[in-house]
């Protein structure tokens, strides 16, 4: 009973830590960030980076997103790995919560797309 006891506080405890680890992507970095929405735990939010464009470090809950204009999109996290993704207008992406990383547009086009986190 103590080991399931113990078990359930880690459990919880991971829970808080991954809810209290997101950041408010657009308030930490509004040139790039216009909040669309923000009711009911999920936030949509319009993401426009032109080419070489770049959002400061961040994390973010569960999220998905809807792809507007494409482009080379990369992030790189904290410790230092490095992931790339070829965006296509009409496509989608979306994740489980992430850890501090950084991102840019790393092509030759704007990028825009619709990010939709849940935070509750």
């Amino acid at each position: 009973m103590k080991k399931l006891l113990f078990l359930a506080v880690i459990i919880f405890a991971a829970l808080l830590a991954n809810k209290s680890m997101a950041q408010d992507l657009c308030k930490n970095n509004p040139k790039y960030c216009k909040l669309l929405s923000d009711t009911g735990g999920v936030k949509m939010m319009l993401i426009t980076l032109p080419p070489g464009a770049k959002l400061g470090t961040h994390t973010h809950p569960l999220n998905f997103g809807y792809i507007l204009k494409g482009g080379l999109y990369k992030w790189t996290y904290t410790n230092g790995k490095t992931e790339s993704f070829d965006m296509k207008p009409g496509g989608e992406f979306h994740g489980g919560a992430e850890t501090p990383h950084h991102s840019w547009n790393a092509g030759k086009t704007t990028i825009q797309f619709l990010l939709i986190e849940r935070y509750k």
